[in-house]
């Protein structure tokens, strides 16, 4: 990256928990951003505290545990509800919550000279009150997602209207591929994902997987979720699946490894390890699968309207095949789909540019400029 700030920046970052995809993305600009600048970092988030240190380089970062976003309110990792999604708008958006004026409070105290959102609208909206440059990262907004409701449930059409007029009060704004509605005031960037660290053999070596078995992670997108008729896994004996969920230890069961989320495991290391991703396509899952051309097998929401951007993505762009929720959570896909998509011809060639690399020129260029 040519451009290099001598000064200290000190940015704000809000980050929707609304799966681990957005924060994955984020994280990734910044790590860009330290390479070239020396920066302290507050992330508000209700993130878990692990899967933050596991994914900021920066030393000098701070975290707040406090609700920046609504999004969808998840029973499941596939199941949402969307009056309690509305219930919680309407009082998140009246900003006068004690986490909405705590993040208002630390902004102020820390003068920020930059804030970035990726899709939380407190990030924008605390900005815009306090007169700071603020970004906006995404590959959707809540208002384009909520219109697919509003016939259903008429009550987002209020919501839908404050959401967009927030995220419009955005000095930048950087859509990364594969985006759902294009901006023309926007700059784009390539699909953007964190760096692999570790090479496959390495991976492994640490997992103490033989070098001849083919390894097969499975997904839920960040929500965690016990997944049943595990055991059908192990008739596929030539390949090494890893689970990662909610487990406190490592175990290996023949054939099948439970991963702790909050594991020595890089993610990005597990992606480019494997010979296939199965699982919940999300943005981080596609982003990551994507860069280092690892097939997927992948299960989409339905009834969450960025599932056809992605499926759209992945058909043209990955080595990739579908499965329905139902095959995915019964295992069913462990024998002829998996098969048929590890035979398959190579995965098609991706970009040479992580869009990370490239958001973080058009921030630190936005920075230099104001």
């Amino acid at each position: 990256m040519a451009l290099k700030l001598d000064k200290i920046l000190r940015i704000g970052v809000f980050i929707t928990s609304h799966g681990f995809g957005h924060a994955t993305r984020t994280c990734a600009v910044l790590n860009e951003i330290t390479q070239s600048s020396n920066c302290s970092i507050d992330i508000f988030s209700t993130l878990p505290s692990w899967f933050l240190k596991q994914n900021i380089l920066c030393k000098n970062f701070e975290a707040h545990y406090l609700k920046t976003d609504v999004g969808l309110v998840q029973k499941s990792p596939f199941v949402h509800d969307l009056q309690e999604t509305i219930n919680q708008l309407k009082d998140f958006l009246l900003f006068r919550s004690v986490d909405s004026q705590k993040a208002i409070t630390i902004s102020r105290k820390k003068k920020f000279n930059l804030i970035i959102s990726d899709i939380s609208p407190l990030g924008i909206k605390v900005a815009d009150q306090l007169g700071i440059q603020s970004v906006l990262i995404e590959n959707f907004t809540w208002d384009w997602i909520y219109c697919h409701y509003r016939e259903s449930h008429k009550e987002f059409d209020k919501i839908i209207e404050s959401l967009r007029a927030i995220f419009e009060r955005s000095g930048l704004h950087i859509q990364a591929r594969p985006f759902c509605l294009e901006k023309n005031s926007s700059l784009k960037t390539s699909p953007i994902s964190r760096r692999v660290n570790k090479s496959k053999e390495e991976i492994q070596d640490a997992l103490n997987i033989e070098k001849n078995s083919k390894i097969i992670l499975l997904t839920t997108g960040g929500i965690t979720k016990k997944l049943s008729f595990i055991e059908r896994l192990h008739a596929v004996d030539h390949c090494t699946f890893i689970i990662s969920g909610d487990f406190k230890n490592i175990v290996k069961d023949h054939n099948i490894i439970s991963l702790p989320m909050n594991s020595a495991f890089h993610y990005p290391d597990l992606v480019s390890a494997s010979s296939c991703v199965v699982g919940k396509v999300g943005y981080g899952t596609l982003a990551e699968c994507w860069s280092s051309k690892t097939p997927l097998l992948g299960c989409y929401r339905n009834d969450f309207r960025e599932s056809e951007v992605l499926r759209d993505f992945a058909n043209k762009n990955l080595k990739h095949k579908e499965i329905s929720i139902d095959d995915f959570e019964r295992m069913n896909w462990a024998a002829y789909s998996l098969f048929s998509l590890l035979e398959d011809n190579p995965s098609p060639n991706a970009s040479p540019c992580n869009g990370a690399i490239e958001a973080a020129e058009y921030i630190l260029s936005f920075i230099e400029r104001n």
